[in-house]
């Protein structure tokens, strides 16, 4: 067992090369990797535990009414060369009410046209806006508003989420997850549609040309429903891939640890508000093994060493994911299944004393609040605001423990910083998709301060 753990740590800390890493190959690693992998075999080590396993979700529509996937579903057919079946399939779905300017694409595609798309952003027939995190770089920082969610799928009829966005003008959009519902993370050519699709809206070019917008990955834009990437860098070797793509397509400070050490992690400050988006799936171990990891060894040295920053006014953890307990009931695929590793962050907050810290998450198809008791002695309680409803038509139903919620209609988060203030404040209210007020939380800086 002792030489299980300290063969776990030393390959996580990076002291023995990761058998999963691609290499030239050097005499340490020809001597230690069949000592890894025997250790591994015989004693069932998580020390090279997998990725989970792929479920490609490419479904027609009228399973489960799902028009994001009108055009996907035909594409794949394209690529799996059923261009038949796909022109059919076209023909027939024409009148569900999706982009038919995309419709006439994925049909010039299959009937061979020349001068279809070819898969790039050169021959794509729309103009794209990407994200810009430039903008609004002169606007104050002592009072401020930033929206929030996920839920993202492309829903032709609830794009005009985006203006209600917009209309709020704030200085920033986070966009914690499940921000295109892609569901296939090894075909580049599903991705790129998927991103280019939503580029080329209105709605989200108009808000995207006015509003920073910094985003995390879920597991639909980076694996598959509920699945993780397990704890090697190279393996499964759609990962890189998957992340190259996610940079060209977001605009963030930085990725993760660059090259070395892929993933979307990062943090950015606005006034005196610090903000820490997290990873919660590149290096996501099975929430079977005991005490799992969702961050990894190398993001959780990050984390705590971002937290340990010089103090600021509030600082607010981005999870893709809620750390509030029960709140996907039966499921580990929030931070229950990492119980151990949630509570090491709260210790680690309570150790270091660092106050003001609220959490904003998504992934769950509502717009929610909760109030979290640690049970650390001394330690404040953790609010959580949460949201990722922004466009998708599918809901979850509200949970008894929060303190509000709303899954009427597409919705999101807004936040409101007010710095000036004798005691600064953060207020959370749950927007709906037609502007409407619905539920808001008020929390004092006082309330969030050491015993």
């Amino acid at each position: 067992m002792v030489l299980k753990e300290t063969m776990k740590k030393k390959l996580y800390d990076g002291k023995i090369p990761d058998p999963m890493k691609r290499t030239t190959g050097t005499p340490t690693l020809r001597v230690l990797l069949p000592l890894v992998m025997a250790v591994a075999c015989l004693t069932g080590s998580p020390l090279l535990a997998q990725a989970s396993k792929l479920k490609v979700n490419n479904e027609k529509p009228e399973k489960g009414n799902q028009s994001k996937r009108i055009h996907p579903h035909a594409l794949k057919l394209i690529l799996e060369g059923k261009k038949k079946e796909a022109i059919a399939y076209l023909e027939a779905t024409s009148g569900k009410g999706v982009n038919p300017g995309h419709t006439r694409m994925l049909l010039d595609m299959a009937r061979e046209k020349p001068g279809a798309w070819k898969f790039d952003a050169k021959t794509w027939p729309w103009k794209r806006t990407l994200p810009d995190t430039s903008l609004k770089k002169d606007v104050p920082g002592d009072r401020f508003t930033i929206a929030f969610g996920g839920g993202a799928g492309y829903v032709p009829s609830n794009e005009r989420v985006w203006d209600t966005v917009r209309e709020i003008d704030p200085r920033a959009l986070l966009l914690l997850g499940d921000n295109v519902y892609i569901d296939d993370p090894k075909t580049p050519e599903m991705q790129r549609f998927h991103y280019y699709r939503r580029q080329s809206q209105p709605e989200w070019a108009q808000l995207a040309r006015k509003v920073p917008i910094y985003a995390i990955w879920d597991d639909h834009d980076f694996t598959t429903n509920d699945g993780w990437g397990g704890p090697a860098i190279e393996e499964p070797r759609w990962k890189r891939e998957v992340w190259k793509l996610f940079r060209e397509n977001w605009d963030n400070p930085y990725y993760g640890g660059g090259e070395e050490q892929p993933g979307c992690w990062f943090d950015f400050q606005i006034g005196e508000v610090r903000f820490v988006m997290i990873d919660g799936r590149y290096y996501r171990e099975s929430p079977k093994g005991k005490d799992p990891s969702m961050l990894g060894p190398v993001q959780m040295k990050w984390l705590q060493e971002t937290l340990r920053k010089k103090s600021t006014t509030f600082t607010v953890i981005c999870s893709n994911v809620p750390l509030a307990p029960k709140v996907k009931p039966g499921s580990k695929d929030t931070w229950d299944g990492f119980a151990g590793e949630r509570q090491r962050i709260y210790q680690f907050l309570a150790d270091e004393k660092i106050p003001g810290v609220i959490i904003l998450s998504a992934d769950r198809h509502r717009s929610d609040a909760y109030r979290i008791d640690t049970g650390i002695k001394g330690m404040y309680p953790v609010y959580e605001f949460s949201s990722s409803r922004l466009t998708n038509q599918h809901v979850h139903r509200l949970i008894e423990s929060s303190l509000f919620g709303y899954n009427e209609k597409q919705s999101f988060g807004r936040v409101d910083f007010d710095l000036k203030a004798e005691d600064p404040t953060v207020e959370y209210t749950i927007v709906n998709i037609d502007g409407k007020a619905i539920h808001s939380l008020k929390v004092k800086r006082s309330e969030l301060q050491f015993e």
